[in-house]
């Protein structure tokens, strides 16, 4: 499933400009119409990254992103002007993750996106847990960069076992070898911390991230938070790298944490 990708920007020239950088197979883009359009965006699909114009930097659209949503990436896309040093001030100053030119950068942006993007973040995150889970066979570590890219879009063992050719069980024996946790346990996890990451923004509530990543319910979230790393839903949000590696491995027990 590709990621999602949301547009606001004021120009049509950019909006499809940007419509052109992203073949269907690279993302879904949304164009939101105003500011309230993107809400809506926001509250019904987990985004990879928002793209913005000048003029919704310059607004105070940015400011309020920033107060309900600051873990969202955020990209500038303009066509910037030796005069726009304001611009980028803003830009810098709210944690923009990237600027892109418009007229220049959009053969790249899809790669930007995929650079800043919120997946981009749980890799760089996760990834480099391989070795302290146990995961050394080539087999684990290649199923390791699958869950951590994929688990949040509803990725099963089954599904996982088809990319790798493998036999379902056979997977599954694989990368539980050696003490490393389960698959089931490991994509789990990997669904709790992308959680993690909406409700690191206060603009989301527990329900609402249950809804998007495909829990039957809230409650149902807060008890595999409670079971995979001893900590509630949102408390997955404050763990670092290490202490996810740990409680995983310690079965969430928060006595395991080093």
């Amino acid at each position: 499933m590709p990621p999602v990708v949301a547009a606001l920007l004021e120009r049509r020239p950019a909006v499809l400009a940007v419509r052109r950088a992203f073949p269907a197979s690279a993302a879904r883009l949304l164009t939101a119409r105003s500011p309230a359009h993107l809400a809506n965006m926001l509250s019904r699909h987990v985004l990879e990254a928002v793209i913005l114009g000048a003029e919704s930097v310059r607004a105070p659209v940015l400011q309020s992103l920033r107060r309900e949503f600051p873990g969202v990436p955020l990209v500038l896309f303009a066509p910037l002007r030796s005069d726009d040093a304001d611009l980028l001030l803003l830009a810098h100053r709210d944690r923009v993750a990237a600027v892109a030119l418009e007229g220049l950068d959009e053969p790249i942006l899809p790669r930007l996106i995929r650079r800043v993007g919120l997946t981009a973040r749980r890799r760089d995150e996760l990834l480099p847990l391989a070795a302290r889970l146990g995961l050394t066979d080539p087999i684990q570590r290649a199923a390791w960069e699958e869950v951590v890219t994929s688990a949040p879009n509803g990725l099963t063992t089954a599904a996982l076992a088809r990319r790798l050719t493998l036999r379902r069980e056979t997977l599954s024996r694989a990368f539980a070898a050696g003490g490393a946790p389960s698959l089931k346990r490991a994509i789990d996890a990997v669904r709790l911390v992308a959680a993690g990451q909406l409700l690191g923004n206060p603009g989301y509530l527990v329900a609402d991230a249950a809804r998007l990543l495909g829990f039957s319910s809230a409650s149902l979230l807060q008890r595999t938070a409670r079971r995979t790393f001893g900590t509630s839903a949102r408390g997955v949000a404050q763990l670092d790298g290490p202490r996810l590696a740990t409680a995983l491995l310690a079965g969430g027990s928060p006595a395991g944490w080093g």
